[in-house]
């Protein structure tokens, strides 16, 4: 039997949903993150809001280390290439043409922490929670979180989720401006198309008008922030820690950082 496609698209009325099929914890390819980004470049006519969300335990933990097509922090000659695919198909979630409202439930680690911040809105059931794991992996914060986290919550909160890679609960997510919305587990989609139903009946151009002004240059600063990220990670790639953490992270244990 043919495997169900990693990326799937559906309709309601005027919100286009795009549901990411990886479960248990949907941890992303380039391919994955290419189908997310084409999905909503290319809505059918009259959309007017989308909607991302997964299936499984986790909205997505992450980059899928295991794969040969996701960035592997442990491999400094390949990271830098695959990693600068990878950010392309951010830059263009990014830049969207129509509001996107994420669905978070579970775990919403690195690439997914990402993903979500990179949507215009954010709607997290009470089981969820954000991580930048970054830091335990040995490597510098990626898809544009250095930008993103500070934009939403200001520099010293900022600091605290990225500096310490800790889980930010949803409560605390929505409390300090990670989210928008808390609904009880299992009911983030419900309420994340109410939501997007409602961008989608406002004035087409008044909406898109506003929601340009609103992410004026985010697409830019993004790219950018990849950039410089791109650098940093690919300058950290194939250290001891980088190698450490990712093994660590993989054998579910504590990592032993040496600081080379």
């Amino acid at each position: 039997m043919d495997e169900p496609a990693p990326v799937t698209t559906d309709v309601h009325d005027q919100v286009l949903v795009v549901t990411v099929q990886r479960p248990p914890h949907n941890l992303l390819t380039e391919p994955d993150l290419r189908a997310v980004a084409d999905a909503l470049h290319d809505p059918a006519p009259g959309i007017r809001a989308a909607v991302v969300c997964s299936v499984g335990r986790s909205f997505c933990a992450g980059a899928n280390f295991r794969s040969d097509e996701a960035p592997d922090p442990t491999d400094s000659g390949g990271f830098a290439l695959r990693t600068a695919a990878f950010y392309e198909q951010a830059r263009r979630v990014f830049a969207a043409p129509v509001p996107v409202v994420a669905a978070v439930h579970g775990a919403a680690i690195g690439a997914g922490f990402g993903l979500a911040m990179a949507c215009d809105l954010r709607v997290v059931g009470e089981d969820a929670w954000f991580q930048g794991n970054f830091v335990a992996l040995g490597i510098h914060p990626g898809f544009a979180l250095s930008m993103t986290v500070p934009r939403a919550v200001g520099a010293g909160r900022a600091a605290d989720v990225l500096l310490t890679g800790r889980r930010v609960p949803a409560d605390e997510a929505v409390r300090i401006g990670l989210a928008e919305r808390l609904v009880g587990a299992g009911a983030e989609l419900d309420e994340a198309l109410r939501l997007a139903a409602s961008v989608a009946a406002g004035a087409p151009l008044a909406t898109a008008a506003t929601r340009a002004t609103l992410r004026a240059g985010l697409a830019e600063e993004a790219a950018a922030a990849m950039a410089h990220e791109l650098r940093e990670q690919a300058r950290l790639a194939g250290t001891a820690d980088a190698v450490e953490g990712v093994r660590a992270m993989l054998e579910k244990r504590r990592p032993t950082f040496e600081g080379r």
